[in-house]
């Protein structure tokens, strides 16, 4: 939770127009027309009111990690300023739904919040309103947020999301526990648009991905048409020496795919130095066992190129 300000509440803490044009350019940033964010701490005398209710709240400041991840982070910022402000019916869902379950995207899928409301449809650039009905089980509420339920919002991501999206979204919630496959297949309602690409999403997902980037990565599989690559396999070389568990392995051909994070690196404990040579010790013993091996960054998942070279490579295998 971040501490949220309209324009009434900075005018009755005594911020003239001046004053508030002050703050923006110390520790307040504005989200949407009339509503403001505090930001950062700062030390400046006029700027304490704001912190000293900031502090009694027990709220934090946004979270800022310099990538991409700070799209979503904003976007959090954005969903807790309509907080107060939805009308009579309205859920958060889709993405917002998503993040207010503490599920992570992949990349920044939208700039808007998202609610679903019976009998409304609207897009506005920082809202966005879904006509859909929801059922009293497919509502729950996470701290003062109305929200979909987890298995309504994978769905909704589902039918209304490219697989990009979906699939890396339905893979964490595989992978923590949080549904089924099974069951969100029997959710879906047959003959609805986007049914279809709800059960190719589903089908995708899996709880062996460990990360976005290799939910994404078996999203492009699919897309280049490259079948039989495997997460989390085990390989071996020629004594049965196990050599390491890799991210994808082709479950006839002794090709290997591995997805590069920064986490692999920057969150190992031991450091990136050590992290990234013994990496490079793991693939010196694939390559000599014989496996032919493809590591991805994050850009690569974007590029036509690596999978394309993937799928030549399984093709020499004939």
């Amino acid at each position: 939770m971040v501490s949220v300000f309209r324009s009434k509440e900075l005018h009755d803490l005594g911020f003239t127009e001046m004053g508030i044009q002050g703050a923006l350019s110390c520790c307040l940033r504005r989200i949407r027309r009339g509503h403001f964010v505090l930001y950062s701490p700062c030390a400046t005398t006029d700027h304490q009111p704001l912190h000293l209710l900031h502090d009694a709240t027990a709220t934090d400041y946004p979270r800022r990690y310099g990538d991409i991840r700070d799209n979503s982070e904003w976007l959090k910022v954005l969903i807790r300023s309509y907080a107060d402000e939805l009308p009579s019916g309205a859920v958060f869902s889709h993405v917002s739904a998503a993040l207010i379950h503490g599920l992570d995207p992949p990349f920044p899928a939208t700039e808007s919040a998202e609610v679903v409301r019976p009998g409304f449809h609207r897009v506005k650039k920082t809202l966005r309103t879904r006509d859909r009905a929801l059922s009293c089980e497919e509502m729950a509420a996470i701290g003062d947020l109305p929200v979909t339920t987890i298995a309504r919002t994978l769905l909704d991501l589902a039918n209304d999301y490219p697989l990009e999206v979906s699939v890396p979204f339905i893979s964490e919630a595989l992978r923590r526990g949080l549904t089924s496959c099974e069951s969100l297949r029997e959710s879906i309602r047959s003959g609805t648009r986007g049914c279809r690409r709800a059960t190719q999403a589903i089908d995708l997902s899996s709880p062996a991905h460990e990360s976005s980037g290799e939910a994404l990565c078996a999203v492009k599989f699919f897309r280049f048409n490259i079948t039989g690559m495997t997460p989390q396999m085990d390989a071996y070389d020629r004594f049965g020496t196990w050599i390491a568990r890799n991210d994808f392995r082709h479950d006839k051909h002794p090709l290997i795919v591995e997805v590069h994070g920064v986490g692999k690196y920057y969150l190992n404990a031991a450091g990136p130095d050590q992290a990234s040579s013994a990496n490079h010790e793991r693939h010196m013993k694939l390559l000599n066992a014989g496996y032919r091996v493809f590591n991805l960054v994050w850009a690569d998942l974007f590029r036509t190129s690596e999978f394309a070279k993937i799928r030549a490579a399984l093709a020499e295998f004939g």
